[in-house]
């Protein structure tokens, strides 16, 4: 007794200093297990904050060994993009020699290790991104002998997410008596045999609990709101709460209408549903939940408290989530609690020298013109992953030109710009380059000459003509005086 005290003093010790360790973010997801006596205590570091149970299991001792044994041991990997025939299509230049020749390779994936078809998702994030998940063991097991841990981390990385989900196919599943004591609330204690009098005959095993820890001052606990989702980052996920949660539900009627960006859908979770059950003599829901989508689909409809977290994905960018109440008055039930995200990456802006070549849900493919490289990789592609359901791994940064130049390798030095070898399209071409612009630089010379010859030529022409007509009237005026002047003298 007194060894598994010093066990329990030890983990709590070191759970304090979990909680201490600052988390970006303002969701945070908390894992512990320990042996099926332990007395939970489930808080969050935040007084703000709120607990909202997300599984919770017990598994005996035989069980859980038979289940291990079966289980290979977890690694965080990522999977390769779902349709391969479409991203194998895709074509990618590179340089090498980082001497502005091109080369057209099949699809590659840079500096990535591919372990049974998978690829090591840390080899795929650049550095900036936090992907660390804290894991503390207790430094002695409990009576049950099973190692027992505690575990933090926020809820965007990708590491809850790609782990290989545990089978529990000889567990109980416990989140029904964890949620009502626990959800909602800033910290609670659970004991099994306390608080759930239905394991009081159960043999020795282990208990596992995971939780949220969320900010209710950041949650949307008003009827009659339209939430604007960011693309990405925290503000692309949050919570929201019927009026009264988890003490009770007013009969009313609670519309929230969730909007995305256009290229993205929405994928609501329903965590906790305490509503009015159908009665005795009814057919239907008095008080329920619905979750529709903009195009008038309906993706749930139900008053039924929910086992493990339900998701439901649109197909649109809009969706509205209904809590209708003809209950009267404050209703002893907790109410509805949910959790929304929007999934979707969008397309990042192609730079200006540069253009998409292709992307799906899952990969984006950018290229830069020729002899223009991404400034910060030297290099024409660049191929970047959609994760954590909104985020891209990396940035499309500026295009910038790459002068050929000397450079040396390896292999061969390659002092002369002469000695780079072009792609095939940029090759010179003597007819194209140079005989064709002089023929039509002389055929240019040639006519402009013709023009001015004919200018010329009439030009003479008109002249010789006006003179010819000048001389002549200058004659007939000639004459003219003389007659008169004859007359004159004549009548003299």
């Amino acid at each position: 007794m007194l060894r598994a005290s010093r066990a329990r003093c030890t983990h709590l010790g070191l759970l304090w200093i979990l909680y201490a360790y600052s988390v970006d973010g303002y969701i945070e997801i908390v894992e512990e297990q320990q042996c099926h006596d332990f007395r939970f205590r489930l808080m969050c570091r935040d007084l703000d904050s709120h607990i909202a149970v997300l599984e919770a299991w017990y598994t005996s001792i035989e069980d859980y060994q038979r289940e291990n044994m079966t289980q290979p041991p977890q690694r965080l990997t990522v999977k390769k993009a779902e349709n391969d025939s479409e991203l194998n299509r895709v074509y990618k230049y590179s340089s090498p020699k980082h001497n502005g020749v091109y080369e057209l390779t099949n699809i590659t994936y840079e500096n990535a290790s591919v372990v049974n078809n998978s690829l090591e998702w840390s080899d795929l994030v650049n550095d900036t991104l936090d992907m660390s998940v804290e894991f503390v063991n207790t430094t002695e097991s409990g009576v049950c002998g099973v190692t027992t841990f505690a575990r933090s981390y926020g809820s965007w990385r990708e590491g809850d997410k790609r782990r290989r989900a545990l089978k529990r196919n000889f567990s109980v599943n416990l989140r029904s008596p964890v949620s009502y004591r626990c959800t909602g609330v800033n910290h609670c204690n659970f004991v099994l045999a306390e608080d759930y009098p239905a394991a009081a005959d159960w043999t020795l095993g282990v208990v596992y609990i995971k939780y949220a820890c969320f900010d209710d001052t950041l949650s949307v606990h008003y009827c009659n709101r339209e939430v604007q989702v960011a693309v990405s980052g925290e503000d692309s996920e949050g919570y929201i709460r019927t009026p009264g949660y988890p003490n009770f539900y007013v009969g009313d009627v609670c519309r929230w209408r969730l909007r995305a960006d256009p290229e993205q859908r929405l994928r609501v979770t329903l965590l906790d549903v305490s509503l009015r059950s159908v009665g005795p003599f009814e057919e239907s829901c008095m008080d329920y939940v619905s979750v529709q989508d903009s195009n008038g689909d309906s993706l749930l409809s139900s008053c039924e408290q929910v086992e493990l977290p339900l998701q439901l994905t649109s197909t649109t960018n809009t969706v509205e989530v209904l809590v209708e109440a003809k209950s009267k008055g404050a209703y002893p039930k907790r109410g509805v609690l949910l959790h929304y995200k929007s999934v979707g990456c969008v397309t990042l802006p192609a730079p200006s020298d540069g253009y998409l070549v292709y992307r799906n849900e899952e990969v984006a493919h950018y290229m830069c013109n020729v002899n223009y490289v991404f400034a910060d990789t030297r290099q024409r592609a660049r191929l970047l992953w959609c994760y954590d359901d909104n985020r891209w791994n990396d940035t499309v940064p500026l295009c910038i030109a790459e002068a050929v130049k000397a450079v040396w390798n390896d292999s061969a030095p390659v002092t002369r710009v002469e000695d780079a070898k072009l792609p095939p399209h940029e090759q010179p071409d003597m007819i194209v380059d140079i005989v064709i612009p002089s023929l039509l630089i002389a055929a240019l010379f040639i006519g402009n000459a013709f023009i001015v010859l004919i200018i010329y030529k009439y030009r003479k022409r008109y002249s010789f003509r006006h003179y010819f007509e000048t001389k002549a009237r200058a004659n007939v005026a000639c004459s003219s005086s003389f007659s008169a002047e004859s007359i004159q003298s004549m009548n003299v």
